[in-house]
């Protein structure tokens, strides 16, 4: 699982470094709260790089020092606690951040010295790459190095929460907010693997076996760093995914009205407008001329628009469980296809309607929508085709 799970997380993370180092080239220089963030990310890639089975036995082979890769992940691993919480402390307290952050990676140094003077002074080891703190748990020095290491984890770890979760509250709602949350549940997994970590070193001391945890340990370190990584680059490209699903939900639209206008800008050719070069390609702005020009039909088509047919669609509609906003959009499209009907047999026009209009109360996003169900109800409703058929025959 290690051989697995890692290497992934090397990678993520080392590709979301190279994306923030980038985006700070593009931008000029980068404020305190974006380094962070690239910071972080290059120490969690530089942890799951070292944690990395291949890796961790090459770097025991070029340093000559067995299992170096441990002491280099577990000092990354604080050190990007540390960072997260001086860039939490950006976001949230910035007339404070300055000063609380140098008292923060003063305990970080201290921390380091700490976990170094253990791992030299615990004596020699043979290389374990997926199972090193289980195998040594049991030896008084390295029990001292994992409960220093995990102190500081675990306490920076719950500064994460403390911090994040209430500044997430009062963000507005949108990716920061996501991502902050988000960031929040990876570091409530990684307490998971603070948990079984702590376990590891009481069960050795009582002489029990130590190992039967370890699958919990790459599953919760790998998914807590996913999740932070997640929330950390999420206020970056979660507007790109906005605009991608935006621009996806408008190409459906367009899609599902064009059988509407189609049928009316055939029948109203005049209607149709003149594409700008620059944005006839556009979804948006083809999406809203869509919209502008079945309106313009409709208004052209007002003479032979009938209350009546829409009366007879209603009742139909109620009788076949419609309700709301289908019930609406049938009847508009019963009237719509009864009235090209009439176009078509040359029939005399009857007394205009009042032009339509957008309902008040729909934004212009639900204002499509609706149009896309009148589009499908014109197009595949048997009512409608029932609505035209009547017309003709009426006459």
């Amino acid at each position: 699982m290690h051989g697995t799970l890692y290497p992934v997380l090397a990678a993520l993370a080392w590709a979301a470094t190279g994306y923030r180092l980038l985006s700070t080239h593009r931008r000029g220089p980068a404020a305190p709260a974006r380094r962070a963030v690239t910071n972080a990310l290059a120490l969690l890639a530089i942890t799951f790089t070292v944690s990395t089975p291949a890796v961790w036995t090459f770097a025991d082979r070029l340093t000559g020092v067995n299992n170096v890769a441990a002491l280099v992940a577990h000092l990354c691993v604080v050190a990007f606690s540390t960072t997260i919480q001086v860039l939490l402390l950006w976001w949230a307290e910035p007339t404070t951040a300055r000063r609380r952050a140098r008292h923060r990676q003063l305990v970080l140094g201290t921390v380091a010295l700490v976990l170094l003077g253990l791992f030299v002074t615990a004596g020699p080891t043979e290389s374990r790459n997926t199972d090193f703190v289980a195998t040594y748990a049991d030896r008084p020095h390295f029990a001292v190095y994992l409960l220093a290491y995990l102190t500081a984890f675990a306490a920076g770890l719950m500064d994460i929460i403390r911090i994040c979760w209430p500044y997430a509250r009062l963000v507005g709602a949108g990716w920061l907010r996501t991502g902050l949350r988000t960031t929040t549940a990876g570091a409530a997994v990684g307490l998971v693997y603070c948990t079984v970590r702590a376990l590891d070193i009481v069960e050795a001391a009582a002489g029990w076996n130590v190992h039967r945890g370890e699958a919990l340990v790459p599953l919760s370190s790998s998914i807590g760093a996913l999740l932070v990584i997640l929330g950390l680059t999420m206020p970056a490209w979660g507007p790109r995914l906005t605009v991608a699903a935006d621009t996806a939900d408008r190409v459906r639209l367009l899609h599902q009205l064009h059988p509407l206008w189609h049928a009316l800008s055939t029948a109203v050719p005049a209607v149709r407008l003149t594409p700008d070069r620059a944005g006839q390609w556009r979804p948006a702005e083809r999406l809203h001329r869509r919209v502008v020009e079945i309106y313009d039909a409709r208004l052209a088509l007002r003479p032979y628009l009938s209350e009546a047919v829409g009366e007879r669609a209603r009742r139909r509609g109620e009788a076949s469980g419609l309700r709301d906003d289908e019930l609406a959009a049938l009847v508009e499209a019963a009237k719509l296809r009864a009235a090209l009907a009439a176009v078509s047999a040359e029939l005399r026009p009857r007394r205009p309607e009042q032009p339509a209009t957008p309902d008040p109360a729909l934004d212009e996003v639900r204002e499509m929508r609706q149009l896309a169900r009148v589009a499908r109800a014109f197009a595949h409703s048997p009512l409608v085709a029932d609505a035209a058929l009547e017309t003709v025959n009426d006459h």
